[in-house]
């Protein structure tokens, strides 16, 4: 650690902070509360070239560091306790050229901030519904959000990238480098920037439909039962639906996020009317509005920092017996506003680039179970693991058959996390691009280990 505080004395324009600066609370605090998890110092570039000075004397003194940006894990796999952190968040630049479709993205640029500038170009690209996130993270180990039956993944979006690697060089990806990054993120080396596809926006129809739900599990059955019935009939692409099951303001509900996608307001009011006619409707936030409008309600109604954990599974289909544990356990979720339950789904109909190399794997038409426990102090929290333990028991004694063996990798306990299962039949080619370009795993505190 002496080498690198000499380093810092000699870099004045790089920011730090350890745990006896004023700011080193702020700038260590992530979404997750975790009084335990702490660096021993967070270092804050500000360009590509003082990441690049920065490896070197980190890797030539086998000091151990994480990478954050949101700081969003929910295991807190972003720092690591009397380690270092890299903190990217000041190399957040947006670059947008409208006429390659393409946007340059810093690394540590965050998922609201990008939506905002791309705003200004009217212009948009994939995000998660959690909008302060990493956008480099979050498209790199896949990316579900409410946009992927429009224009595919987070992951299908990646046409370039710049990387320092373990040498401390600054490289812009090649095609294999960028096939590791497509599923693998920051495995290989750190991402000061990501260049995405872009794609003409202006307005669109989204909010939250809050069901009637009275009679929840009731609600869930009712409301899938139609889904399903509409999906073998033929949805729009512009139309994507992510169920929660919300503590709202009309008490415990069965909720849709709601995103048509197209500038065919008109159209996206009939398949609105549609979708309403499914189940009672409580209240309805759906309205016409923008990308940035309707992730900053998102944002709205997610906590800043708290407390929390999260469970997930992945199905191919929510068949009647994975909608009994749905209507027994939605009921039973804690009276809390903070935490839900969600149903991310990749449709079949989703599209995919061909021709873009990743190691991304779950590609068949699924759905993502999220049980996120969420609380303000511990207490709170306790009561909604225990809630989400026994949830994802009972849908784990589901049929085996329609359970999928991988799970996502940004939504694994690092206990769980079985590299085969999650990369599939792509592991292998990952693991050799992974000895490829860092064959002393120098970049080893990231999701994807070996």
């Amino acid at each position: 650690m002496d080498q690198l505080t000499e380093f810092l004395a000699k870099s004045p324009h790089i920011r730090y902070a350890t745990p006896e600066s004023p700011d080193f609370e702020e700038l260590r605090l992530g979404f997750l509360i975790n009084e335990s998890n702490i660096p021993a110092i967070v270092i804050r570039p500000r360009s590509a070239e003082e990441v690049a000075a920065l490896i070197p004397v980190l890797t030539k003194n086998n000091l151990q560091f994480a990478v954050r940006v949101g700081g969003h894990d929910m295991f807190g796999r972003s720092q690591v306790t009397g380690k270092v952190t890299i903190d990217l968040r000041e190399i957040s630049h947006v670059n947008v050229d409208v006429e390659s479709q393409t946007a340059r993205l810093g690394g540590g640029v965050i998922c609201m901030d990008m939506l905002e500038e791309l705003q200004k170009h009217n212009v948009t690209t994939p995000f998660a519904v959690t909008p302060s996130v990493g956008q480099v993270g979050w498209a790199s180990f896949g990316g579900y959000g409410l946009l992927s039956t429009t224009y595919g993944l987070g992951v299908d979006q990646i046409v370039a990238a710049k990387v320092v690697d373990a040498e401390g060089k600054i490289r812009d990806a090649d095609e294999t480098m960028l096939t590791g990054i497509r599923g693998g993120g920051g495995s290989l080396g750190v991402i000061v920037e990501m260049t995405v596809k872009i794609y003409p926006q202006d307005q669109v129809l989204a909010g939250v439909i809050f069901l009637n739900s009275e009679d929840l599990a009731a609600v869930v059955k009712q409301f899938n039962a139609a889904y399903s019935q509409a999906k073998q009939e033929g949805l729009p692409s512009s139309l994507h639906l992510y169920q929660a099951i919300l503590n709202g303001p009309v008490g415990k509900t069965l909720s849709i996020f709601f995103m048509w996608s197209s500038s065919d307001l008109e159209e996206g009011q009939r398949w609105l009317s549609k979708v309403s006619s499914w189940s009672p409707v409580a209240v309805s936030t759906v309205q016409p509005t923008t990308h940035k409008d309707f992730a900053a309600f998102a944002n709205s109604i997610i906590p800043t920092h708290t407390y929390g954990t999260i469970f997930t599974i992945n199905f191919y289909d929510l068949t009647p017996e994975v909608l009994d544990v749905i209507g027994t356990h939605g009921p039973r979720q804690p009276n809390n506003p903070e935490l839900l339950f969600g149903v991310h789904e990749l449709r079949h109909d989703a599209p995919r680039e061909p021709n873009l190399g990743t190691v991304f794997d779950n590609r068949c038409a699924h759905y993502l179970i999220e049980i996120i426990p969420l609380g303000s102090t511990p207490e709170i929290l306790a009561e909604g693991i225990a809630w989400g333990k026994e949830f994802i028991s009972a849908l784990r004694k589901t049929d085996d058959k329609n359970i999928i063996p991988s799970t996502y990798i940004s939504l694994t306990s690092p206990e769980e996390v079985d590299m085969n299962k999650i990369y599939g039949s792509r592991y292998e080619v990952l693991k050799g691009i992974k000895e490829q370009y860092d064959p002393q795993n120098v970049f080893n505190n990231t999701l994807a280990r070996f």
